[in-house]
């Protein structure tokens, strides 16, 4: 649990960090862009999808046995 608090702590720090960089409105570009390329070619972002939720579940399984 600890450990899960301090990663998305350290993911807070370098967004806000990030926002401070670049500004507010370029990183709203970057969700944009992505659900941009999502709806041209919708097959194979599924498919990067569906990877990424194996990816999360061998983790969840991986945690409870180790």
């Amino acid at each position: 649990m600890a450990r899960s608090l301090w990663s998305l702590g350290a993911l807070l720090v370098l967004l806000g960090i990030a926002a401070h960089v670049f500004g507010w409105d370029r990183l709203m570009e970057i969700p944009e862009a992505i659900i941009a390329a999502i709806r041209s070619a919708p097959a194979t972002y599924g498919l990067v999808a569906l990877g990424v939720l194996l990816m999360l579940v061998a983790r969840l399984i991986g945690r409870r046995r180790g």
